[in-house]
């Protein structure tokens, strides 16, 4: 486990780059005309600014720590500090852009998110929305917080008073879509409001600050969910895979919600949607 010295040394090296990072993101996000590229499939994009950032973060980072990895989006970095798979080393997990759909239309739920593992650990997390003018900050054992006051994550227990957010963008994916249109059809039918922001980090930050009461992602990646993974342990929520086992960063699929009784009702409807060869038995 690293040392709470070292922690404190990281974070304070860091909380003024992911300041930076926010106005780069700013920056862009003013831009009416963006330079777009598709990654891997239409719905997969990349601004310049997503390159920008990350290449901004990781520069800085190796000038005064040269031995530390990184798992980022972009893959920007030198690849001998590139890594696939968690190492006991410092590991950077960043996010430049977390919702560049909603970066490009100019929607504002769109965050820099920056996590670092120390002994495959995650033990600290900064994640900017600069839009919105939140930065959510937490170290492991210290708490979280947004905008240096105290956040904490709601005490609701059933499904049927919850707010919950799905990453319904999932369904361009054709190989998962049938698995998220049943999780969506029972969840969606259960809680009293299903909610999509097309940013998996906000999301994690509504359900850390009370605003949101569960979330629930799949077939996702680390930068998506390192930093906010911390920020709701550290808020008071659980955070699990969906079939409840224990959560794990490098194939991060999960629920996260501020009571273990409102995990649990996710939990249940996942499984029963799982169990379905039909939508609630109804044709969409």
């Amino acid at each position: 486990m690293a040392s709470p010295q070292l922690i404190d040394e990281l974070y304070d090296f860091m909380y003024p780059l992911a300041q930076r990072a926010g106005e780069l993101l700013l920056e862009g996000y003013a831009q009416v005309g963006k330079q777009i590229s598709i990654k891997t499939a239409f719905y997969d994009v990349v601004t310049d600014y997503d390159n920008k950032i990350e290449e901004f973060l990781i520069e800085q980072i190796l000038a005064r720590y040269p031995e530390h990895k990184f798992i980022g989006e972009e893959d920007t970095a030198k690849n001998n500090h590139v890594t696939k798979a968690l190492t006991d080393a410092p590991t950077w997990i960043i996010d430049p852009i977390d919702g560049t759909s909603n970066f490009i239309k100019q929607i504002p739920h769109v965050c820099v998110s920056i996590g670092l593992a120390v002994n495959k650990q995650i033990v600290l997390g900064i994640i900017n929305n600069p839009v919105q003018q939140k930065m959510y900050t937490t170290k492991l054992g210290g708490g979280a917080f947004c905008n240096g006051q105290p956040i904490h994550v709601s005490n609701i227990a059933k499904i049927s008073e919850a707010n919950v957010a799905y990453e319904v963008s999932l369904l361009h994916a054709h190989k998962i879509r049938n698995k998220h249109i049943k999780r969506i059809y029972h969840i969606g039918a259960s809680a009293r409001r299903l909610l999509a922001y097309a940013c998996v980090v906000d999301s994690l930050c509504m359900v850390a600050a009370g605003n949101l009461d569960a979330f629930h992602i799949e077939d996702m990646y680390p930068w998506d969910c390192a930093a906010g993974y911390l920020l709701i342990r550290e808020a008071g929520g659980v955070v699990t895979h969906p079939y409840g086992g224990p959560f794990e960063i490098m194939k991060p699929d999960l629920i996260c919600a501020g009571t273990e009784s409102l995990r649990k009702d996710m939990e249940e409807l996942i499984r029963k949607a799982d169990q379905e060869k039909s939508v609630g038995g109804e044709e969409l």
